[in-house]
């Protein structure tokens, strides 16, 4: 099964990069020279900043992350966490989705502090909120904006409804004591499975009760959702200045939806399909969109060969207890 479903991944990865090099004409003479040649014009300012921008987003989150840890009385420098962080970006080059790398955060977390269950809670509520953020900044700008493209509006506001039920069910014990009660007593295995969750629930949950911590996690979501325009923006600008900061508050939303579907081998031509497709509702060239998506690809690949870096390092300081010295 596992076997067919890398087959299957690997063949939609090839039907997507196929989709792009159609979509952009670099299947001919004409449309692979209009690609070099916006490859050839990238402005070296932008380019750097858009590099700089990149490491600004990894802190952020670090941050957000260290916050949370910090209202469990969980002590974690923001240093280490960034290497945390860095090395689950080396391991969501292999993972079918650009939350992957969680795992391997978990367990480094888990592994140096003790509090596996601790480390999973703060992991899904940084994440949890962020999307939370993303969804309601989301919901903000389509209430804003003034020419709303039918495809993105319906699935930004579907993404919207998706957020508001896990909301209702991390925050209301009620949901996942209903949906154990009546799954629990099929089998010992299943209980057990139960028992485990509801402690992580219970992790989650009590986050609830931190409402100043909530509230600064929430703001630096904030902080990290306009960063993710930015970035977008920004190398976007290494190749066409003329990219309006406004689309690019509706098209990110809509990106990261899709690069976050598990389609293929390490997300490998969906995020190039999701940049050609928003960028060319918005009027934008395909040409333009590709450039851009192999920046930001660029920008992944830099990310993990640090975190493959770091993770070295700890394997040669210390082979059996790696994971607990970062």
């Amino acid at each position: 099964m596992k076997k067919l479903l890398f087959v299957l991944k690997l063949l939609v990865s090839f039907g997507l990069i196929a989709y792009v090099i159609h979509k952009t004409g670099l299947d001919t003479r004409e449309g692979w020279d209009r690609f070099k040649d916006t490859l050839l014009h990238v402005n070296g300012f932008y380019f750097a900043l858009s590099l700089i921008i990149s490491v600004l987003l990894n802190i952020t989150s670090s941050w957000r992350w260290q916050i949370l840890l910090r209202s469990k009385q969980i002590a974690v420098s923001l240093w280490r966490l960034l290497g945390f962080y860095y090395i689950g970006r080396f391991f969501n080059m292999f993972m079918p989705t650009s939350m992957g790398g969680d795992v391997a955060r978990v367990w480094d977390l888990g592994r140096y502090t003790g509090e596996n269950y601790e480390a999973f809670a703060s992991v899904f509520m940084e994440r949890f909120i962020g999307m939370v953020v993303l969804a309601g900044v989301s919901g903000i700008v389509l209430l804003i904006y003034p020419n709303p493209i039918p495809l993105i509006t319906k699935s930004l506001l579907f993404v919207i409804a998706l957020v508001l039920i896990l909301l209702w069910l991390v925050l209301d014990k009620r949901a996942f004591n209903f949906v154990s009660g009546h799954l629990s007593p099929i089998h010992s295995s299943i209980a057990k499975i139960f028992a485990k969750l509801e402690m992580v629930h219970k992790a989650v949950y009590d986050y609830k009760n931190d409402k100043k911590t909530l509230l600064f996690v929430v703001s630096i979501s904030s902080l990290f959702y306009l960063l993710a325009v930015i970035n977008v923006w920004i190398s976007a600008k290494a190749f066409d200045t003329n990219i309006s900061f406004e689309h690019m508050l509706l098209a990110v939303p809509a990106i990261m939806l899709i690069m976050n579907l598990p389609l293929s081998i390490g997300g490998l031509g969906v995020m190039e399909a999701a940049y050609t497709t928003i960028f060319v509702l918005f009027g934008y060239s395909p040409e333009l969109a590709l450039a851009t998506a192999l920046l930001m690809r660029f920008k992944t690949i830099v990310n993990a060969i640090v975190g493959g870096i770091v993770h070295l390092s700890r394997l040669r300081a210390d082979p059996e207890t790696s994971a607990d010295k970062p």
